[in-house]
């Protein structure tokens, strides 16, 4: 890869990190949501910087092409992103349920109490 594209990339990940740790300083994404995405765009730069690092590594994990390296694991770290988030909507599930069912005990007790004041 030629210098000029590494330092392109490079400068559009460190962009993309920087889009990341601004959501987190403001509070719009929670730093244990945005921990897999920290990583990966620190990974990518040292990819980035490093020459013919993807090429060693997909010689060295048995890959014909990095291309295909770079799918797999763009694959795997959509299915970690997907699963984390399968996670995190079945616990939210789980507490709105649980809300829903205290904010009808309480509208209960409010209207029985309504109904003694009566």
């Amino acid at each position: 890869m030629e210098l000029r594209l590494r330092l392109i990339l490079a400068t559009v990940i460190f962009l993309f990190l920087l889009v990341i740790i601004n959501f987190i300083r403001k509070d719009d994404i929670s730093l244990k949501y945005s921990l897999i995405w920290l990583f990966s765009g620190i990974v990518m730069i040292i990819a980035t910087m490093i020459p013919n690092f993807l090429a060693g590594m997909s010689h060295f994990l048995g890959f014909e092409l990095v291309s295909n390296m770079i799918f797999m694991i763009a694959i795997i770290i959509l299915l970690m992103i997907c699963f984390s988030f399968t996670i995190i909507v079945s616990r939210q599930t789980q507490k709105i349920k649980l809300l829903v069912q205290e904010l009808s005990l309480l509208k209960s007790k409010v209207e029985d109490l309504e109904k003694e004041k009566k």
